[in-house]
């Protein structure tokens, strides 16, 4: 009698601690919920009176991946340095840097805008258009130009990705290594300015 005591106490708490987590909206998540989103650019920077376009990334509990742009919520700390409307656009105000936030469903994700008279123009990489043979590794670099013509070393600043890891990963500091025969294009971003070169693996 006593062991079937126990034993419908332990599974009555089992129910219930079940009915506590149903109760948790992100532990069942239907189909069409939203599981997470990104937003991009992330830490860029504008000119006073330009615009730069944020956008958002849902996944879904489908697994499945949609523009969720128009359907979130776009906040900017600093109205008086930079606006942002509905639909992810911001407008340089006045100098200085303000937190560009989404919303949806309860979540939030965030990044830096600053308004600038020196933003980036452009980015090169090197080396261009490189090969390694598998399991070696390939430096890349990340040089920014800015609006003023003045040039900087971006390459541990830069966010770097692989299109292709299955034929080369890359680190953060922009360190590739071959891992199987094949062409990736390795990217770099920074401050919502991307480049890209390819890298072959033999």
């Amino acid at each position: 009698m006593a062991r079937n005591s126990q034993g419908l106490h332990y599974r009555l708490g089992a129910f219930f601690l079940l009915l506590s987590l149903a109760g948790c909206s992100n532990f069942f998540i239907g189909n069409n919920d939203l599981a997470s989103f990104t937003i991009t650019p992330l830490n860029t920077s504008i000119k006073p009176a330009a615009t730069q376009q944020f956008s958002a990334s849902g996944v879904f509990g489908d697994g499945s991946t949609r523009d969720i742009s128009s359907t979130v919520t776009w906040t900017s700390s600093n109205p008086a340095i930079a606006t942002i409307d509905a639909s992810g656009l911001a407008t340089g105000v006045a100098l200085g840097s303000t937190t560009i936030t989404a919303t949806d469903s309860g979540k939030n994700q965030s990044t830096t805008l600053t308004v600038s008279n020196r933003v980036v123009s452009s980015i090169t990489i090197s080396p261009a258009n490189s090969t390694v043979i598998s399991g070696s590794t390939q430096q890349f670099t990340a040089t920014a130009t800015f609006s003023d013509n003045s040039t900087q070393d971006v390459t541990t600043s830069a966010t770097w990705t692989s299109s292709s890891t299955t034929a080369a990963t890359i680190s953060t500091t922009g360190l590739a290594r071959g891992v199987t025969t094949g062409t990736t294009t390795i990217t770099a971003t920074f401050s919502g300015v991307t480049a890209s070169t390819t890298l072959t693996v033999q």
